[in-house]
């Protein structure tokens, strides 16, 4: 955390979209690698943007979440 890598831009060439994709240090927190809860709370954060933000599709783990209003979250 307290160095950063520049981000990779590239432009898309298909569709018009934003796709963020991260790696974290596990070496940093004395980890060999994400435990369960850890991956069960970056997951329920798509869940919770896919509720949130209605009119973007969300994917998690290159599937489109189900969600695409707050309705369909409840």
């Amino acid at each position: 955390m307290s160095k950063a890598e520049d981000p990779i831009v590239k432009d898309a060439k298909d569709e018009d979209f934003t796709q963020v994709t991260f790696v974290p240090d596990l070496k940093k927190f004395n980890m060999d690698k994400l435990d369960d809860d850890t991956v069960a709370l970056l997951a329920r954060r798509a869940y919770d943007i896919a509720a949130s933000t209605p009119g973007i599709k969300v994917f998690l783990n290159d599937k489109r979440l189900p969600i695409s209003k707050f309705e369909d979250y409840c």
